[in-house]
């Protein structure tokens, strides 16, 4: 009867314990243990466009050690995985697929260009990854919603009628001819759109649109059309380096163009290439200037910055660093609110709910809801001081109207 007993018994604490195992087992999400969370980035970090990744990672960093100083998130450290999709749609695929079944990332807090966005998607929504995208805002990313995926930042489409909007109106430009060179893939469609919006919106007379492949260099050809229309106001829609190409072109065929770009442009580097023709060109983007020391948020950003990085790699902060820096304060917000029993649907249901997050100024209160994963900032219109290497605020916050 006792050996019974003890064999009934040692038989159901056996069956406890596998049971309970197994159901830890079950409701533990890949990239979290007890003592840490595994995130995930993929960014260009070689190429052309390693300006935007690797400013995009060295803030990124700067959250990381921060987060980490001030006890992890509900006592997790966190830990962040990179991998380099060289600004090509192929391999931020493979590099996404990389981090979930290599590195195990539990989220992912980077995800490059437009296009390469777009080509992550579906292995994102297979793989229920948390994602927040505040590096490149096209619509195609949340139209329809993608349930895991949260967009920060107006679209390209928004962010350039919203300042061309702003500049036809603040300097008097009705009566300008009009142009448009953009690039002909996802993100150049929706530069197109913010373009064509503001055209028709205003009335106003667009003399040329010139699309360009991904990588040209020489814009001789498109600059010389332009000329010949006489277009007077180009809206440029480059990646990083080709505003610096289309300004350089301009002041080698003495056209006295009033040059607004999007955000990419808002580099120092871009001022650099485009030489004397780089002062005086504005820009549209949804972040001040890192010089904005007035800002709360860029204060505090710039002094973590200080703390935290080697004098070198605090030269690649740029305004793709306040992108990377807001959307990791998203993130670390839902983890946050998810206390100690985290889960990847926990953390979107968090995301989902979020009400006017705030940045201390870095971008506009963020909110997202049931069926909508994007939040729109209001944009700035910047100036290039490129004398002095730094952009200014020409305008106040304006809001973004679809």
């Amino acid at each position: 009867m006792t050996r019974k007993y003890f064999r009934y018994a040692a038989s159901s604490l056996l069956g406890m314990v596998i049971g309970l195992t197994a159901t830890t087992a079950a409701a533990a999400d890949p990239g979290v243990t007890d003592t840490k969370i595994i995130l995930g980035s993929v960014t260009p970090v070689s190429g052309p466009p390693s300006l935007l990744g690797k400013a995009h990672m060295a803030a990124l960093r700067v959250w990381e050690q921060d987060v980490n100083a001030r006890g992890g998130i509900n006592g997790r450290k966190v830990e962040i995985r990179q991998d380099d999709d060289g600004y090509v749609p192929q391999r931020a695929v493979q590099g996404v697929k990389r981090l979930v079944d290599v590195e195990g990332i539990f989220g992912l807090i980077g995800t490059s260009g437009s296009a390469m966005l777009q080509a992550m998607l579906p292995y994102i929504n297979e793989q229920g990854l948390p994602t927040i995208n505040a590096m490149a805002v096209a619509a195609a990313h949340f139209t329809p919603p993608n349930k895991t995926v949260f967009v920060v930042g107006p679209t390209y489409c928004q962010e350039l009628s919203s300042a061309m909007k702003y500049m036809v109106t603040s300097k008097k430009l009705q009566k300008e001819k009009f142009a448009l060179v953009y690039q002909d893939d996802e993100f150049g469609s929706d530069v197109r759109c913010g373009y064509q919006k503001a055209i028709k919106d205003m009335g106003l007379n667009s003399v040329s649109e010139i699309s360009f492949k991904r990588g040209t260099k020489d814009f001789s050809a498109e600059m010389l059309s332009l000329k010949q229309v006489g277009a007077t106001f180009l809206a440029s829609g480059g990646v990083v380096a080709e505003h610096s190409m289309l300004m350089k072109e301009a002041a080698k065929n003495q056209m006295p163009l009033t040059i607004l770009a999007i955000h990419s442009a808002h580099l120092t580097p871009v001022q650099a290439l485009a030489g004397a023709a780089g002062d005086g060109y504005f820009v549209a983007d949804y972040v001040p200037p890192l010089t904005d020391l007035s800002v709360p948020g860029m204060a505090k950003f710039m002094g973590l910055a200080q703390k935290y990085l080697p004098a070198d790699e605090q030269k690649l902060l740029n305004r793709y660093s306040i992108t990377a820096y807001v959307g990791a304060l998203l993130m670390e917000d839902a983890i946050r609110r998810c206390g100690k029993a985290l889960t990847r649907a926990c953390v979107v249901e968090k995301l989902e709910t979020t009400k006017n997050f705030s940045t201390d100024g870095l971008a506009s209160p963020i909110s997202f809801g049931p069926n909508d994963r994007h939040s729109p900032s209001s944009v700035l219109v910047l100036r290039s001081d490129a004398k002095n290497s730094r952009f200014e605020r020409v305008s106040d916050p304006i809001p973004v109207l679809d």
